[in-house]
């Protein structure tokens, strides 16, 4: 009888062990199809955006090596318990083919351009799985979200980080409830670098805004981070500067000068240095309520948008003084 039990069990066992063995069957942002053999456990992101989904679900010791801006996040920093990965490139200086191969990974998060259809090729030929991903949307952020969680097993993390966002969305849908079309400011968003670099449709910027219920004033105007000149910008009459922060004073130089001495006494949304707001991101919802609560005041007067933004980075990342905006005393 113990040996007949026995036997039940060995079978029971081997029957458990070939589900969990069973292929993952991927579909990327490509359409491409992607088979892992078992979750990657070795991840090499590219880029900043995948960088940051892979942080969200948990998996900053599978990240072998690291691509995108790294070197002057504190956040991503602090996300890998200060480890140094190795730096394959960034979208814009390119990205070291031989440098992914050397870290021996089993998946790869390219970014869904030319170059990244290359590298993608490349490295899908020499027998190392990559996931083509290229999240422009809100909607596309939560695939990527769900394609990488499928990738890895942390379906339960992006669940979570996936009603969080929603919270907030649902927060902004509240406060904007009784606000009419006509109501709507007219914003223009503010590259970094430029006053006259603005957001088209086209981009994600431009979605961040229709969320947080203001008008693009140049949603019309083709191109990436298109260029505006002077006459236009006035033209548009905007009520609200939407701006990207850094550490240039380009901005405020050219704010200065005569000839648009209207918009410097126009109301500015100064999205937080570093913060990831202003790109395809898990974080990014935050960003849409932050614009919106200092957009309309008076409609979310009894939003705690510092405490709900928190709220979501303990979720997310399980540390809320990671928020750009705490200021809770524990988090100085």
């Amino acid at each position: 009888m113990p040996n007949i039990l026995l036997s039940i069990v060995a079978i029971l066992l081997c029957g458990l062990s070939s589900v969990s063995a069973a292929p993952i069957h991927l579909i990327d942002q490509q359409g491409r199809e992607v088979v892992l053999q078992k979750p990657a456990e070795r991840i090499v992101s590219t880029f900043t955006p995948a960088n940051l989904f892979s942080l969200s679900l948990g998996l900053a010791d599978k990240l072998v090596g690291i691509g995108g801006m790294t070197k002057n996040s504190p956040f991503i920093k602090k996300q890998l318990g200060n480890r140094e990965l190795s730096v394959v490139g960034s979208r814009s200086a390119g990205t070291s083919l031989e440098t992914i191969i050397a870290l021996n990974p089993d998946l790869v998060l390219v970014f869904g351009k030319k170059d990244g259809y290359r590298l993608a090729d490349r490295l899908t030929s020499l027998g190392i799985a990559c996931l083509i991903i290229q999240p422009e949307t809100f909607l596309e952020a939560q695939q990527v979200l769900d394609l990488l969680a499928k990738a890895t097993g942390t379906q339960d993390k992006a669940a979570q980080i996936a009603a969080e966002n929603l919270r907030l969305k649902n927060i902004i849908n509240t406060g904007l409830a009784g606000l009419s079309k006509e109501q709507a400011l007219r914003a223009y968003y503010v590259n970094s670098s430029d006053l006259y670099r603005t957001a088209s449709e086209k981009m994600f910027q431009h979605q961040l805004m229709a969320i947080a219920g203001v008008d693009n004033v140049a949603k019309n105007i083709p191109g990436f981070y298109p260029k505006v000149n002077v006459e236009q910008l006035l033209l548009w009459q905007p009520q609200i500067l939407i701006r990207e922060s850094n550490d240039s004073t380009k901005v405020d130089d050219q704010l200065a000068q005569s000839l648009v001495t209207p918009l410097i006494k126009l109301p500015q949304i100064m999205l937080p240095n570093k913060s990831f707001w202003n790109m395809p991101s898990p974080m990014a919802m935050a960003g849409a309520l932050y614009i919106a609560v200092n957009a309309y005041p008076e409609q979310f007067k009894e939003v705690d948008a510092e405490a709900e933004i928190a709220r979501f980075y303990h979720v997310a990342f399980g540390d809320e003084c990671l928020s750009p905006l705490q200021s809770q005393p524990k988090c100085q």
